[in-house]
C-alpha cells in the first residue's frame, strides 16, 4: 500500500502489512485546540512508535563510523553496524535497570571485539644482525596504536621524513609520535 498526506509536511510511505484504510487522530492546532482528522492506518502507526525509530536514527548517528567513504556497500555496512550496537544499547539498559551513556556501551563493546584479534596477532622477527627496523618495531601490539588528541600541535612526524611541513594534534598513544590523520595507518603499516 502506499499512502500520502500532508502533515507539517508531505509524508508518503509504502507499507506490505497495513491496508488501505483511515483511522481518525487528533492533532493540536497553532491556537493549542484540538481538531480530528482522518489519516491513513500506516501513517497512525508509524506515528505510534515514531519515537522509538527516531531515537534509534539519532543515536546511531552520533558516533558515526566512516562518513567519508564512498563506497556504497561500506556505508551500509557500518550504518547497520552502529544501528544493531545502539540496539544492543537499548536491550541492555533495559535488562539492567539503568541508564548507561551510548560512549560507555561503545568502548568496552570495541576492545571485546579487538581482544582476539591482539590474542592472534603475531609479531615475527626475522634474525638478523643489530636493531631491529622501524616497522618492525611499529608493529609490535598494533591493536594498541591508537590515534589521541593532544593537547599542542607538533609536526609529523612521517611529513617531516618526506620533508613536508604538516602540524598535528594527533599523537599515537603507543610510540608517543606525532603522526596526521593521513599518515598514521602508513607509519603503522
Amino acid at each position: 500500500m502506499y499512502a500520502r498526506w500532508l502533515d507539517s509536511k508531505e509524508v508518503m510511505m509504502l507499507s506490505n502489512c497495513h491496508e488501505a484504510k483511515y483511522a481518525k487522530v487528533n492533532r493540536t492546532m497553532i491556537d493549542g485546540s484540538k481538531e480530528e482528522f482522518e489519516c491513513p492506518v500506516a501513517i497512525e502507526f508509524y506515528n505510534k512508535i515514531m519515537g522509538g525509530v527516531d531515537l534509534t536514527d539519532q543515536m546511531a548517528n552520533v558516533y558515526e563510523l566512516d562518513p567519508k567513504s564512498c563506497k556504497w556497500w561500506k556505508k551500509v555496512f557500518f550504518r547497520l553496524l552502529m544501528r544493531t550496537v545502539v540496539n544492543s544499547w537499548i536491550a541492555y539498559c533495559e535488562l539492567k535497570h539503568r541508564k548507561t551513556p551510548l560512549l560507555d556501551f561503545i568502548v568496552p563493546l570495541a576492545e571485546a571485539l579487538m581482544v582476539p584479534g591482539k590474542l592472534e596477532a603475531q609479531y615475527q622477527r626475522h634474525r638478523g644482525i643489530g636493531c631491529p627496523s622501524k616497522t618492525s618495531r611499529s608493529l609490535l601490539n598494533v591493536g594498541d596504536h591508537l590515534p589521541v588528541t593532544a593537547k599542542t600541535r607538533r609536526r609529523c612526524r612521517k611529513c617531516a621524513q618526506q620533508k613536508k611541513e604538516s602540524h598535528t594534534k594527533i599523537m599515537c598513544m603507543m610510540c608517543n609520535v606525532p603522526l596526521c590523520i593521513d599518515c598514521f595507518k602508513p607509519y603503522h603499516a
